[in-house]
């Protein structure tokens, strides 16, 4: 089996000197890293092929493990990717495929003979903070977008939950928005990126990382989701740039799109935001969707500079 590089911003000083995880990633390790870690490394066939046929190999086994689940539901819906799904049922079939990746995974690692904990998450109990700071980051930065336009008159605020209502729903966003978010930072953060950088810069393989995940969020849309492809993208560098300035550890990419993901679940949910008409979709989000408008862009751009300017010797060191 070839052990895996050490490259300058993903995984260096984590994996070499082997620092323990937190509690938190106990409980994830053993509802997902368990199952893969039952095969000894010695069942491994430990085929070496090169970093992109090893990221087209996850992906098509990922597919071909979920489409048993994947056609019944959609033959059962008569849904197909260009018509509209329901909240409850985009769920369900997201929350399929997502538990079905460490299959993929530990193809991967029988193929390439590759341990998957070397893509993450591996950051110490010491830096459980950084993934709080992440999701109350998300979080306010979302709060702060939707008080401007309150406040601009460019949408309507009517929400009807009851407080318990409230707390309760926001729980499950958050949980939801933490595991969704952990799991796409750990494939294309994880997996993808660092097999992009053993053939380039990181910069480089940011740019088709974030071009992937922007990509094939159109497996479920694509007619909503096309317009926020640029959105997208800019957050998957984003979400590269909170990797760079934490020294390859995945808590606070995984925070930040953890705690975006929980307020826009929690706001789509309640429905309790409405476009008033004031000024033209393309503002506030073609479809309501704000990685389609220039709002949404703004704050993502904000985001990422305030990661750059608050650790651009780190940047310098590792650009």
């Amino acid at each position: 089996m070839t052990s895996p590089p050490t490259l300058p911003c993903f995984g260096g000083d984590a994996i070499a000197t082997g620092i323990q995880m937190s509690q938190f990633l106990r409980v994830l390790e053993a509802g997902v890293g368990a199952f893969c870690r039952q095969f000894s490394p010695q069942r491994e066939l430990g085929v070496e092929i090169s970093p992109v046929l090893k990221i087209g190999l996850f992906f098509i086994v990922w597919l071909g493990i979920w489409l048993p689940i994947l056609i019944p539901l959609a033959w059962r819906w008569r849904w197909y990717p260009s018509r509209p799904l329901t909240p409850s049922r985009k769920l369900a079939l997201v929350g399929s495929l997502y538990l079905l990746f460490p299959l993929a995974l530990w193809g991967l690692r029988r193929v390439a003979g590759v341990n998957f904990f070397y893509y993450g998450p591996r950051f110490p109990a010491a830096d459980f903070p950084m993934l709080s700071l992440g999701v109350a980051i998300g979080i306010f930065s979302v709060t702060i977008l939707m008080a401007v336009q309150k406040m601009a008159g460019w949408i309507s605020w009517n929400l009807t939950w009851t407080a318990q209502d409230r707390v309760r729903q926001f729980l499950l966003a958050l949980l939801l928005g933490i595991w969704i978010g952990g799991t796409e930072e750990f494939i294309f953060r994880g997996l993808v990126q660092q097999e992009l950088q053993q053939q380039g810069s990181v910069w480089f393989a940011a740019t088709i990382t974030s071009g992937i995940f922007a990509l094939l969020h159109l497996i479920w849309q694509p007619r909503q989701t096309l317009p926020q492809l640029p959105g997208l993208w800019l957050m998957g560098m984003v979400l590269t740039l909170a990797c760079v300035v934490t020294q390859g550890e995945l808590s606070l990419a995984w925070g930040l799109h953890g705690g975006w993901v929980c307020a826009m679940i929690w706001i789509d949910s309640s429905q309790a935001s409405q476009p008033t008409g004031v000024v033209p979709p393309w503002v506030t989000g073609l479809g309501e969707h704000p990685l389609a408008g220039i709002l949404g862009i703004v704050l993502l751009a904000a985001t990422g500079a305030v990661l750059w300017f608050s650790n651009v010797p780190v940047l310098r060191l590792t650009g």
